[in-house]
């Protein structure tokens, strides 16, 4: 069942008929592209760090995980020498490996 619109002898189909008439404007499409980015969950989760001895502010760590290799180094992103080795997950996820890497790093004895 297709009507016609009247403009120029076009057909329009039901759904063409109940569609906007006007595509939204760009400002709108970018001001709903934000909004969704702010209300989506973070896909990794920040994880607090204890500061490193070089006293270099935040803290970021270095992550160096030879393929296939069970021991992992976690290194500061600031000096690049103070670090602690920790075990690799067996999953090699990358975020598994960060939370590991981050728990080896504030467990470590400072001193």
């Amino acid at each position: 069942m297709s009507e016609n619109n009247g403009e120029n002898g076009q057909v329009q189909t039901p759904a063409e008929q109940a569609a906007p008439d006007a595509e939204p404007a760009p400002a709108a499409v970018a001001e709903a592209v934000k909004q969704a980015i702010i209300e989506q969950p973070p896909a990794v989760q920040q994880i607090k760090m204890a500061p490193c001895p070089c006293a270099g502010g935040e803290t970021n760590l270095l992550l160096d995980v030879p393929q296939g290799s069970k021991v992992g180094r976690a290194s500061c992103s600031m000096c690049g020498v103070w670090g602690v080795d920790f075990l690799v997950p067996r999953t090699q996820e990358q975020e598994l490996v960060a939370k590991a890497a981050a728990k080896a790093w504030n467990e470590a004895p400072r001193g």
